[in-house]
């Protein structure tokens, strides 16, 4: 196949791909063809080595000597680690939201939860999908901390490839008034209330996956590229 569209930058084509992976649209253990990718992109094996590295670093794929380069497929184990972590910074995430937010940042996260509301009407489970692994990491950026956000970024992918390997893909894994909760705790000033229904939520997220060792057929990578590119 031809390539899609040039990507001018090596940003560009790890911001492609990472959104590509965090929105479930490249499955755990899909091996990443560096010919296909290549071609996709319209850039050369020594760029696309550079994005994988730092995609690797992210721990969303992973390099395999002599073998290439696989998204992610994580194990039980990293599931348990992912959602300890998480609990240990998204707590801290919405406690100093519900003591700090101002108008603005309220605004913002009744927006949030106006879109999920609006995908969820119109069975949009894709949008829906994308929505709800935002709508953590949009608490992590509206606390103004990089470090909270660049955590919760990595870690929200990580959910996403797991939530897609021991859960049906077009779940959202997430309920339909939790966010909603969470957002009335932080309006409302509480902080314990906030911690705790944060805490509830991803408990709820982790004890709806079920371990699956299925394998992943042929898989089209091109056709992903080049919605995203258009």
């Amino acid at each position: 196949m031809a390539k899609v569209k040039s990507v001018s930058d090596n940003q560009s084509i790890y911001d492609l791909m990472f959104a590509a992976i965090a929105n479930r649209k490249l499955p755990p253990g899909l091996k990443l063809s560096e010919e296909r990718l290549c071609r996709v992109f319209g850039v050369s094996r020594t760029r696309l080595r550079e994005v994988f590295f730092r995609l690797a670093q992210d721990r969303i794929i992973t390099l395999k000597h002599n073998r290439g380069a696989y998204v992610t497929r994580p194990t039980a184990r990293d599931a348990v680690e992912v959602f300890a972590a998480r609990r240990a910074i998204e707590v801290s995430v919405v406690e100093q939201l519900a003591s700090t937010a101002g108008t603005q940042v309220l605004a913002r996260l009744q927006q949030h939860l106006a879109e999920e509301a609006a995908a969820r009407a119109d069975k949009d489970h894709a949008r829906l999908t994308q929505l709800t692994g935002d709508f953590h990491l949009l608490l992590a950026q509206l606390t103004g901390n990089t470090l909270f956000c660049d955590i919760v970024r990595r870690l929200t992918a990580l959910s996403s490839l797991i939530i897609c390997l021991y859960d049906s893909p077009s779940a959202s894994a997430c309920k339909d008034d939790e966010h909603a909760a969470i957002v009335d705790a932080i309006t409302s000033g509480d902080a314990a209330k906030a911690r705790a229904l944060m805490l509830e939520h991803l408990e709820h997220v982790e004890k709806s996956l079920k371990i699956d060792d299925e394998e992943q057929d042929d898989f089209d990578i091109e056709s992903v590229f080049k919605e995203m590119i258009g």
